[in-house]
Formats: structure tokens, sequence, C-alpha cells
């Protein structure tokens, strides 16, 4: 008989109707059904009981995401199953068969019963029981939201669950309990935030207080979830808040000393500022919401504290394919299948936020295209049983058919949300440029792509066209030299950041020590409106030494086969480069030797597959590196890297080690090369200007105020941007007078362009007025471009151009 303390419950509070999203997400599961049926098996130790994936993932997550998608399926009154080949009675007692395979292998399971000593996946968790047991409080408490799924499932599943599954679902909630039920929540925020952590453990713990409410003590646990829950998404400045909640309890007395975001509402994990684990409080928020749901009770107002904070800036770096953008890289694989439907839903059902809606269906149409074209499956099956992603066989990761089914089941009990806001009315909103101060970031969403600098954590940027991360992964290191020395570990110690910011772009000076502050790494880096790129970045010796080798300007170009993915992912990627083009084809090899490596002697430029389109001069050759075999598998993925030398060299103190110049233009056709432009100037000592197109960048790298003409021949340039300040033009030479402090970025936008003859000197001022003065002895003219008459300008006089 099961114990008292167990809630009378057994049948979801899940209304008898689809939704227009449930229905696109329960396709996508119906899809999938086949593919979990291939990895189902029984599992003959006790009764009743099965597994999927070999019954040993971490977590219980094999079987605990699988069997949570069948009951979900298997609740839906419009389940389809002639087209899944599984009846719904088949689909039930399946998952109820890894309800149950689940409690026994528990900790709170006999002892006896032990997970497969042969399995997929990892081989650490062969042969053992899951909850994690004495592992510590990140293992353990990292149960709790595979433990409320098969609560739900259990609810969905209805009168099939007998009494003594009911009794070993209760066991194992006290046992949570036990652990998780008075402890407080933890606190972090550098290096390893504590958000996840924190959501993980109150999504477990609000299953505690439902499964187990008729416990004397559900109170307090209760209490305790609601501290977990708050506690994912706080930051300092909440101590100075003392708005009470319903409860009487103040935002300042619940913050106390327990942080997780920074104060720029962004997280950090894995020693990066990290998009997935940011998003985690939006998408505990979700499954929360789902838990309180399912058992007919409100989702509590902790779950809400600050998300919507954290999501205003998770929407901002959204791309078009519902993906987040990984500012300083992504350690775990680049392209999930699921984008985070589940985040971007919360934060439409639950916030009611109609971006939220609008960035969902985007992320749904990925899910959708993803699955189309690799016959339901969450990742290509030769890709899947070929390679090994960072902690586990790629094959594991089809357990992420939980993502989708959650955010099914989620529809499901709590709508669809506000009506969606248009293409339109995001762009306008989240357009233009944020600095995230804390976070070490700037960031630019432009009308063809997106655009970040990370001077903090990983040294890199990342310039995206419109396709976002699946077009240039967010490989951890991107763009930014990489430099090694010879008995000097990397190290990064920061001298200046200087960010130049505008509405729609900015410009942004990092001087950074590397190599146990043996090298001075320069970097100007400029985010233009017209979503195109520029930089220069070079690296001089602090000291005498030998450099092992330099990589400046690596992108890693994503190289999948997505069939339904629309305009994109073919499975091939053409090289463009001046008078040559070259073919790379993706694909996945056991074998390190069907790498192909492509070395190019100091090109002009390149062109990437009609995507990104980059001029540059460097010190090194280029490489485009056609991968097939990985070490760690994150994608299907070339690397291209600008500017490499692969050769040790020794120099001297003072001396430059390498540079590199470059403007990368998003979505630039290889025929339309010769149109783009970059002129580096003549500078005075540690500055550095650039001209392209209508923009004028600069930066002073020293600590000191520099003043002088930043200068230019006049040859190939038909006509002359004039910019606020001083210019003076001669028969061949083009100065643009400046003052930058020590360690200024400068960003500035030609106010008008001229075509010029003889000496002149053009004064633009802060108001808006341009004046020319003829600095030679004779009559000269000046023609404002795109204006069809001549000023005429006689010796020593002064005139106005505007």
């Amino acid at each position: 008989m099961p114990p008292k303390s167990l809630t009378k419950l057994r049948r979801a509070k899940v209304p008898a109707r689809e939704t227009p999203l449930s229905r696109r997400y329960r396709a996508i599961l119906e899809k999938w059904v086949p593919v979990g049926l291939q990895y189902f098996e029984e599992w003959p130790q006790r009764p009743n009981c099965g597994h999927f994936f070999g019954g040993c993932h971490w977590y219980g997550s094999d079987t605990a995401g699988p069997l949570f998608a069948f009951a979900a399926l298997a609740s839906s009154p419009q389940y389809d199953a002639p087209k899944t080949g599984c009846s719904r009675k088949e689909l039930k007692e399946i998952a109820l068969k890894g309800i149950r395979y689940l409690c026994f292998t528990h900790d709170s399971g006999p002892k006896d019963c032990i997970r497969p000593k042969k399995s997929l996946g990892n081989r650490r968790t062969w042969g053992t029981k899951w909850g994690e047991k004495g592992r510590g409080f990140f293992p353990e408490s990292q149960c709790g939201p595979n433990m409320a799924d098969i609560a739900i499932a259990a609810l969905l599943l209805g009168r099939i669950v007998d009494d003594e599954t009911w009794t070993m679902i209760a066991r194992m909630h006290a046992d949570y309990a036990h652990r998780f039920g008075t402890m407080a929540p933890k606190s972090g925020v550098y290096t390893n935030t504590q958000m996840e952590e924190n959501g993980w453990t109150s999504t477990g713990l609000a299953s505690v207080e439902c499964v187990l409410s008729n416990s004397p003590r559900s109170n307090t646990w209760a209490e305790t979830a609601r501290r977990w829950m708050f506690s994912t998404a706080t930051a300092q400045q909440d101590t100075k808040n003392h708005m009470a909640l319903a409860d009487g309890g103040t935002v300042r007395q619940y913050t106390g000393q327990t942080f997780t975001t920074l104060p720029d509402y962004m997280a950090e994990n894995h020693g990066m500022v990290h998009p997935s684990y940011t998003a985690s409080s939006l998408n505990f928020t979700g499954r929360l919401g789902m838990v309180y749901a399912t058992y007919g009770l409100e989702t509590p107002e902790h779950a809400f504290f600050n998300r919507q904070k954290i999501y205003d800036q998770l929407k901002r770096t959204t791309d078009r394919t519902g993906s987040l953008h990984p500012i300083q890289g992504m350690d775990w694989p680049y392209l999930s299948p699921d984008p985070g439907t589940l985040t971007h839903a919360a934060a439409a059902v639950m916030l009611k936020d109609a971006d939220g809606a609008y960035l969902e269906r985007l992320a749904l149409e990925t899910v959708e295209a993803r699955v189309d074209g690799t016959g339901g499956r969450m990742h290509d099956q030769d890709i899947a049983e070929t390679v090994h992603g960072p902690q586990d066989p790629l094959i594991i990761r089809e357990t992420g058919i939980a993502s989708p089914a959650h955010t099914y089941l989620f529809h499901r009990l709590l709508g669809d949300g506000p009506r969606p806001s248009t293409r339109a009315q995001v762009e306008k909103k989240l357009r233009g440029v944020k600095i995230y101060p804390h976070s070490g970031f700037a960031f630019q969403r432009h009308a063809r792509g997106q655009t970040s600098l990370s001077w903090r954590n990983s040294i890199m940027a990342l310039p995206l066209n419109k396709d976002g991360i699946y077009t240039v992964a967010p490989a951890t290191d991107s763009f930014l030299a990489q430099v090694r020395v010879k008995n000097q570990p990397d190290s990064q110690d920061l001298c200046s950041v200087h960010v130049d910011e505008h509405p729609e772009g900015f410009a942004a000076a990092l001087v950074m020590d590397r190599a146990q502050r043996t090298v001075r790494q320069e970097i100007l880096y400029a985010a233009l409106p017209s979503g195109v790129s520029v930089s220069c970045e070079r690296l001089r010796a602090l000291k005498n030494i030998t450099v092992s080798s330099v990589n400046q300007g690596f992108l890693r170009i994503i190289n999948e086969s997505f069939p339904s993915l629309r305009g994109n992912c073919n499975g091939r990627r053409t090289l463009y480069t001046p008078g040559d083009s070259h073919q790379f084809m993706g694909g996945v090899s056991t074998d390190p030797n069907d790498d192909i490596v492509q070395t190019y002697d100091h090109p002009e430029w390149v062109n990437l597959d009609n995507r990104l389109g980059i001029l540059f001069a460097g010190s090194g050759k280029t490489v485009y590196h056609n991968r097939r075999y990985y070490d760690v598998w994150r994608a299907v993925a070339d690397d291209v890297t600008l500017s490499r030398i692969d050769r040790p060299f020794r120099v001297k103190n003072g001396g430059e080690i390498a540079s590199l110049s470059t403007l990368i233009a998003p979505d630039c056709n290889h025929s339309a090369m010769d149109t783009l432009s970059l002129s580096q100037l003549r500078c005075p000592k540690s500055t550095v200007g650039l001209i392209a197109g209508n923009y004028f960048i600069a930066a002073n790298f020293g600590p000191k105020p520099r003043t002088g003409d930043f200068g230019s021949s006049r040859v190939g340039m038909p006509s002359i941007p004039i910019f606020e300040g001083t210019t003076t033009c001669s028969g061949s030479t083009v100065k643009y007078h400046r003052v930058l402090n020590g360690g200024e970025s400068q960003l500035q936008v030609a106010l008008l362009s001229v075509i010029c003859k003889g000496n002149l000197e053009i004064t633009a001022s802060e108001s808006g007025q341009i004046l020319a003065r003829n600095r030679g002895r004779n009559r000269t003219t000046v023609r404002v471009v795109d204006k069809t008459d001549a000023i005429k300008i006689g010796p020593g006089e002064i005139k106005s151009l505007k």
C-alpha cells in the first residue's frame, strides 16, 4: 500500500485538448517514436521493466526523457498511432516499464537492482545505481528534474500505474527530500554559476512538495522549494531591494548573500559567459510551470523573480533559428536540435512576452526542419554512431527528445501564450548595441546578423551573418589571436578596454598581456551599423622570446547536412579566393588522414560560401581545414585561419610578432568582393586607424593621450570622406587630425564625402557646420558627392560645405 504521505491524485490535470503549438510538437514526438522503439530493451531483473539507450546514462536521463515523451504523447487526444506504428496502449506500457526500471535502479530501490554492466554512453555509469548517492551536491541534486518527470509521466499514464510503482515513486521523492528538503540554496557567480543547480533543485523539491503533499513536512519542503526557485536568478543589486513578496518576505531577505547571475543578468559556467546556462533560469521556470500545473496548482511567484530581466538579454542574442549567441564560445555541441523552445515558451506563456512567442516559433521551425531531415531523429544516425561528444558518444544525445516533449506538455497544460510579435516589431525593438561590462563583452544586433566581442574569459569575436551559428560555429577563442610562446604558458592580464558605443555600432580598443606578460595583444575591433565588422590586431614582444606559433582570424564554419533547413547546411561549403574556388564536402570519419588541409599564400580576400566576405592582410599563410575526424565532436565543421605562422621564431623585446587587419561583410557574394575597401592609415605611435567605406575607426593603445595625423594616400580614393574634426587634403594625401586619450577607441561616420583638388583644410564641428579653407596659392574646386554644383574657393578663402 502506498504511504499516507503520497498525494491522492492519480491523473494529471491536463486539458483534454491540443493547442496549435502543441500539435506541432506532437508531430515531432510521433516521428521519433520508431527511433525510441529501436533503442528500448526489456530489463528482466524485475517484472514489467525496461530502459532506453542502454539504461546507464547520467542521472537516469537515458530512460527518463524517452519515457516522458512516450507518456506525454500517449496522453494526446489526437495521437496518430498508424503514423508511429505503435498503439497508445503500447506507448503507455513502455513508459510504465521505464518508470519501474528507474524506480528499481534508483538509490531508494532494492540494493540488488543495478543498471546493466555494459551499455551505451560513458563507461563510468555502467553497473551502477542512479541517484548519485555519496557523490556530492552537484550530481545528486541533478536527479531532481528526472524524478519530477517520472512523477508527471505516472500521472499522465493514469490508472495503469499500480500501487507498487507509486510506492517506489514516493520513496524516491522521500529520498530527495531527505537530502535537500531543508538545505539552503547555493551561491556562485564567477566561473561556475549556481543558476542551473538551484533551478534543477527547485524543480526536484517542487515535485517533492506535490507528490508528498500529505506529509506533515510538506509545508517545509514547499518553503524550501520556493527559496531555491527564487535563488535561481539573484544578483548582487537585489540586496538593496526591499519589495515584499506575497508571503511577507522581502527580496533582500530572500536574496541574503546568494547570487547566481552577474549584475548585467548574464551567467557564466565552465569559465565562460554561457547562454545555455543563463537560459536555465527560464527553462526551469517552464519546468516548474509544468510540475505545478500537472497537479492543478499555480506556479509560485518566486519562480518568476528576475526572469524577465534575464530573458531581455537572451532574446536580444537570439538568431533567426531561435538559437542563442554564445558570446564566449560553446563547450557543448554547437547546434542542439532543439535550440531552446522551452526557454522561449516559458517567457511567452508565463511572462506574457510576445517577443518570446515569436522566437519560440523560430526555434520550433528549426526543430521541425532538423527532424524532417534525419528521419525523425535528433541527430543523423551515421554521425551519431561514429563520433564522441564532449562527454559521451553522440548517440546518447538522442535522449534530447525530452526537450520538445517538455515543450509539448507545457503548451497542453498552460496554453500558447500571447499573440507573437512580428519580425519587424522584434527587430525594431532588439536591433542595436549593448555593452555588458560585468560579463565583459559588447554585442551588436544588425540587419544581417549579429556581432560580438569578448574581452573576458575567452578573448574572441563572433561575426555572424543572418544564419547565425548555423554558418559560423561558436568555437571558443574564435577570430582573435592565439599565440604560443616557448616556456611561457598562456595567461590573460587585461591592461585596458574602452568601447565607443553608438546606437547601431561600436568600436573597442582592447589591450591584453598574454603568455605571462611576454606578449602585448592590441585589438581594435569595430561593428559598423551596416553589419560589416573591421579589425586590426597586433602582437608585440615585451621580452626577448621564442614564439612557437600564431593563429589569427580563426573561424569555424559549420558544414552540416540538414536537408530540410531552408537556405543553408547542404553538406558542402565553397571557399572563394581571387580567381579560384574550392568546394569542401562535410562529413565524419574515424581516420584522421581523411582530413583535407588547403593552404593559400596571402590572398587579398576569401569568401566563405557567399555568406561571409573577408578582406584581410596578415603576417602568415591562410589555411582551410576540411575536417572529417574529430577527437571531440561538436558539429560537422571546417576551420579557416586567415593568418597562421606554424614555425618557431625569435622576437626581440619590442618587436612585432604578427598582425592582422580585416573587414568582414556578412551575406556578401564573392562577385561583390571588389566593392569592399579597407584602408589602414599611417598613424602616430601606439595608435591605429582604419577607413572602411564611410567610417573612421581608430584606437590609442598607449596609456597617454596622443595627438597627430592619421594619413593615407589618395590613390584609390575617388572621394574623401569627411568626419567631425579636421581633415587636410593635398594632391596626393589625406590626413585626419585627431586627439585620442590613453586606451581610447573612436568610431565616426562620415558627414559627407567630397571630390576636390588642391590643398584644403576641412573642419567639421560638433554642431554640424563644415567649412573648407583653401591653403594653396591657386583657386580650387570642391564638389560634395551627390550634389551637382562645384564650390570654387580662392586662396586663403573659407566656404561652407554644409
